[in-house]
């Protein structure tokens, strides 16, 4: 991150769950809150391809789509009344998150932790995009609904601002106590106020929780360099692993296997024995792009090259195949809000 704040001034950061396989920790707080309101968890399940028995597998994964179809049930049955979301988002806390919460947690700020959070926010059970904000003296963590169906728009709002204030707080090691929160919907007879902590504006242009930009700066309690730098790792190889299917698996493949640089995609569609236009199409039916992929393997390859050896940024640019060393700082600040140089003086 430079200094300035996350990529400028006035800064974005934004984060959008691919259509990845996650835990099912959301679909249990869904069903948890769905009993407190006399919904059966068969009619929460209806037609999510979520078998009931299988909530108790801690390593069953089920498509992000599942999790929504779950909480479209949920709001039908139960009439979908203001404040449904908050109740569901208060379940959701960072132990659950696995690798990607202690990555937060070992975060030496909480700019650091933000940023790290929503890069790989495929591995949470966000339900929509979020992102982070710098505008003047004040941050944004905004929630991006307008891709949601209208009916669970509110809920899922709700959702993931109650859930990320308690996450952000677990990562301070004290509650988080914004300055106000602005959402895009009508006044509503909920606690909005209390269990968001802060004012409330409604009929805003966004949905966000607004603190001081300094609170970004704050030294995080468990800080710890080597062990955030483990976790980020395993943070890109699952976020990688989760994406795609056979067809994907298969081009990561390919891509790791070339030494230095990412080939084009004809030479990879030849490898694989496809035209260039079947292997788009595959590509496209598994949900994931071949740019995205190299993205990913560029990536992890510099992050590696960056903290394990001293070859000059000059060098890493040309390893990975970009044209000067301008272009893949500009990659690298997309990538990390930072440049190489100041990512590897900060290892």
């Amino acid at each position: 991150m430079s200094a300035s704040g996350l990529a400028g001034q006035d800064a974005d950061f934004f984060g959008q769950p691919p259509a990845a396989r996650r835990g099912l920790a959301g679909v249990r707080a869904l069903l948890e809150v769905g009993a407190e309101h006399g919904v059966p968890p068969a009619d929460c399940l209806r037609e999510s391809g979520v078998a009931e028995s299988a909530l108790g597998d801690g390593a069953a994964r089920i498509p992000a789509g599942a999790e929504l179809l779950v909480a479209r049930n949920l709001v039908r049955a139960t009439g979908n009344p203001p404040g449904l979301g908050l109740a569901v988002g208060g379940r959701l806390r960072l132990p659950s998150y696995g690798v990607w919460g202690f990555a937060m947690l070992a975060s030496a700020t909480l700019r650091e932790a933000a940023v790290l959070g929503v890069r790989h926010l495929g591995l949470t059970y966000a339900l929509a995009g979020i992102g982070v904000r710098e505008v003047a003296d004040e941050v944004l963590m905004t929630v991006a609904d307008q891709a949601l169906p209208p009916p669970l728009r509110r809920f899922v709002v709700e959702r993931e601002l109650t859930a990320a204030r308690a996450i952000l707080g677990a990562v301070l090691g004290e509650p988080l106590v914004p300055q106000r929160v602005e959402l895009r919907f009508r006044p509503a007879e909920a606690p909005y106020a209390r269990t968001l902590g802060a004012p409330v504006v409604f009929g805003a242009r966004h949905n966000a929780l607004i603190a001081q930009r300094g609170l970004l700066d704050r030294r995080l309690p468990q800080a710890d360099g080597r062990t955030r730098r483990v976790c980020e790792r395993e943070c890109a190889a699952l976020l990688a692993s989760l994406g795609g299917g056979a067809t994907a698996d298969r081009v990561r493949a390919r891509l790791r296997a070339h030494a230095e640089g990412v080939p084009e995609m004809p030479v990879v569609a030849a490898g694989l024995h496809v035209s260039t236009r079947t292997l788009h199409r595959r590509l496209l039916a598994e949900g994931v792009s071949y740019r995205r992929l190299a993205e990913e393997i560029r990536r992890v390859r510099a992050l590696e090259l960056l903290e394990r050896t001293e070859l000059a940024v000059t060098q890493v640019a040309a390893r990975l195949g970009y044209a000067d060393a301008a272009v893949f700082t500009r990659a690298f600040r997309r990538w990390t809000g930072t440049t190489p140089g100041a990512y590897r003086r900060t290892r």
